[in-house]
């Protein structure tokens, strides 16, 4: 079955688990790095903004041998676990007084969203981009959030600068940093999953450390929270090699003698080509943090 049969279909099994007054739309949405998704949109005439889901992954299932009416119903289940009753107040987002305090930043590879870069408010930083977005509060789920555009930022009266600003304060309050070695972070995976694979050694036998946020969510960024790396290299009395892992997340580790750089970006792209799916690369380069000049370099 082609994506656009299967498209056709799941909307025919969705809509019939639905109330007469809710209305079903499809748009495609570019997401990280290039990626064009088709996002579905169900309006249950109560409110005026309704979350996407995308068809894309459930179609992955589709192909990999799932049933199509399940995977219909699974969509209505993620409809309705974030489904509102009651209009979103809309001067909460245009009104920048009122959404200043919620604006936040990610990191997004720049070579890779060069397109989406030309309609969105942005900091070049080292092969990356600094990019904006309101991070949403209330009825929606915590990790909802509203990319920031150009045209927002004109009808705000704001400038780049003052973006920057307001996420340079906002965005370690509202989603704090959190530094756990890898080695916690894997038994914790194998605690929840039984049947996990058990990984090899970290490289060199050298401590890893996870750094994200509590959502885990775009903690790619935590890297340019104020004195965070600084404070963590003194803890350990060294340099600092930032391994990319994805947007959501980097790997810390210590600098040895032992480690060859070039050994690690061999392995970020060698992961990135092979392992993550493309919307969640940050980067094929491994990053050094001076602990002595207090930056980070490529």
């Amino acid at each position: 079955m082609t994506y656009q049969d299967f498209e056709s279909k799941i909307i025919e099994l969705i809509d019939t688990e639905l109330s007469d007054e809710c209305t079903i739309d499809t748009k495609p949405v570019i997401k990280n790095n290039g990626i064009t998704l088709h996002g579905l949109v169900i309006n249950n005439g109560k409110c005026n903004i309704s979350p996407t889901i995308y068809l894309d992954y459930y179609y992955k299932d589709f192909e990999n041998g799932a049933d199509i009416n399940k995977l219909a119903k699974q969509v209505v289940a993620q409809y309705k676990k974030f489904e509102l009753d009651e209009d979103f107040d809309i001067s909460i987002f245009t009104d920048y007084e009122k959404c200043k305090k919620r604006i936040s930043y990610k990191l997004i590879n720049y070579e890779q969203n060069k397109e989406l870069l030309e309609d969105i408010p942005h900091i070049k930083y080292l092969d990356l981009a600094i990019v904006f977005y309101y991070l949403l509060e209330g009825g929606l789920n915590e990790t909802s959030s509203i990319l920031i555009r150009n045209s927002h930022m004109e009808h705000w009266e704001v400038n780049t600068d003052d973006l920057m600003a307001q996420a340079q304060n906002n965005t370690p309050r509202l989603l704090q940093s959190e530094i756990r070695s890898l080695t916690d972070v894997v038994k914790e995976i194998l605690a929840d999953n039984p049947m996990a694979i058990t990984p090899e050694d970290e490289p060199m036998n050298q401590t890893m450390y996870v750094l994200t946020n509590k959502l885990k969510l775009y903690g790619a960024c935590c890297i340019l929270y104020k004195s965070l790396l600084e404070e963590f290299a003194e803890q350990q009395g060294c340099d600092l090699y930032i391994i990319p892992s994805s947007v959501h997340e980097v790997l810390l580790l210590p600098c040895s003698e032992e480690l060859d750089p070039e050994y690690l970006t061999s392995l970020v792209q060698e992961v990135n080509s092979s392992e993550l799916s493309t919307e969640d690369i940050l980067s094929d380069h491994v990053y050094l943090y001076s602990r002595k000049n207090k930056e980070i370099t490529y």
